[in-house]
């Protein structure tokens, strides 16, 4: 393993934000790749002949099944090798993997490789959050976390652009050399998974930070992670079921808003991309710089464990726009609730991955990053976008006019019970012992 930093300065604030700036784009990158499928509800199911739930299994449980499971294996070795390099070999797998959903001719086939864009984006997180830790020091950790899971909603904002000028244009693309007549939405998929090599290139020529904190120079052992987990179980019970819920909040929203907006106001591909690309970009990046703000006020002003109460009342709050958006009546209605609903569900993440980084031992971290996104993206990425998909299919008889309802119910669920686990979590965090 990496030799202790323990006894060095912090990597000069130049190399620190290089760093952010690499990673923020290849979550961003990694965000477009995953997203775009979202934007093309209609016409995937149209041509492959699917209902509402099963494209919701090709977002959300194709894409976790082996994202969520691999995590771990990745977690282990970000605590043991070149965080760099772990991450390039990823953008390289996802890439191409995105490049074949758009030769899939067939439920199955594009539900395969959605399998494998997942694999490859199984080695962003973990290795990032390692890497940010190392690079700034933990009263600027949370801010710098927020900025790079901000790269989340640029990606989302791209992808809903990018993507709805897309599909309208290759619409008008003839047969591509070597791969003959395609769909647009297969067209769209191959475009998308070009930025991927030269973000790659940029992370191989990166310098790696030393690594800091108490280090021992061989791997710990899985049985202390175990042990670690289990004497916090309870505490960690609750965070990580909290921030599953924010997770499929942000994850439902932003799956079935595009289908909303298309069914409810009769909008095409590339209006729907623009204004739900504006929106996410304002709205989830604003949410993660939010509630980075209000939590360093919050704990500058004495609030105990201010990160986790932050993220539990800002999960709360998503119940009344997601209530609002299936109410609307108008468009414009509709994206002012949608605004404020992408804000609040997404204060959460960026203090919450800088509270676990904080409570965690450094030779641990790879591994906890690992768990909680697991816990996420299991929870989140499959029961995001499957409970309004299921809602809408059998509660509402299949009409596809009624899924902003289906949302709102869903997200009332998420709302309620998430922020009342973080609550819980807060008050938990109060007795367990530091991180060492």
């Amino acid at each position: 393993m990496t030799t202790s930093a323990s006894d060095h300065e912090w990597p000069k604030r130049r190399q620190a934000w290089l760093w952010l700036a690499v990673l923020l784009c290849a979550y961003a990158c990694s965000y477009i790749d995953r997203q775009i499928l979202s934007l093309m509800v209609d016409p995937i199911k149209a041509d492959l002949n699917i209902t509402d739930s099963q494209f919701s299994l090709l977002h959300g449980l194709s894409f976790a099944m082996l994202y969520c499971i691999l995590g771990f294996p990745v977690g282990d070795l970000v605590d043991r090798v070149h965080r760099g390099k772990l991450i390039a070999g990823g953008v390289i797998v996802w890439s191409v993997m995105t490049a074949l959903c758009g030769t899939a001719s067939s439920f199955g086939r594009l539900f395969l490789t959605r399998i494998g864009v997942g694999v490859g984006e199984a080695t962003l997180n973990p290795a990032a959050y390692s890497l940010l830790a190392d690079c700034f020091p933990p009263h600027r950790l949370g801010r710098a976390m927020s900025i790079y899971i901000g790269g989340a909603g640029v990606g989302a904002g791209i992808a809903f652009m990018l993507g709805g000028a897309v599909v309208e244009a290759v619409q008008h693309i003839g047969a591509l050399p070597l791969l003959g007549e395609m769909r647009p939405w297969q067209k769209a998929f191959l475009l998308v998974s070009l930025p991927g090599l030269p973000i790659a290139i940029a992370l191989l020529l990166l310098r790696e930070p030393a690594r800091r904190g108490k280090l021992q120079a061989t791997a710990v052992p899985w049985p202390v992670f175990f042990r670690f987990v289990a004497d916090r179980r309870a505490l960690l019970a609750r965070f990580m079921f909290g921030t599953a819920c924010s997770a499929a909040i942000t994850l439902a929203t932003l799956n079935w808003a595009p289908a909303l907006l298309m069914r409810t106001f009769k909008l095409g591909a590339a209006d729907v991309g623009f204004v739900l690309g504006a929106v996410s970009m304002v709205g989830i990046v604003g949410g993660l710089l939010l509630g980075a703000y209000v939590a360093e006020w919050a704990a500058r002003r004495g609030v105990k464990n201010a990160q986790i109460r932050v993220g539990a009342v800002a999960t709360l709050l998503a119940v009344p726009p997601a209530i609002a958006m299936a109410v609307a009546p108008t468009l414009t209605t509709a994206l002012a609730a949608l605004l404020v609903l992408l804000v609040v569900s997404n204060m959460p993440f960026g203090i919450a991955s800088a509270t676990l980084q904080s409570m965690t031992p450094n030779q641990l971290r790879g591994r906890m990053s690992a768990f909680l996104l697991f816990c996420q993206n299991g929870f989140g990425m499959v029961c995001g976008p499957l409970i309004p998909a299921l809602l809408t299919d059998y509660f509402f008889d299949g009409d596809g006019t009624r899924v902003g309802y289906s949302i709102a119910i869903a997200i009332t669920f998420f709302g309620v019970f998430g922020g009342l686990s973080l609550l819980s979590a807060a008050r938990r965090a109060d007795s367990e012992p530091a991180a060492r």
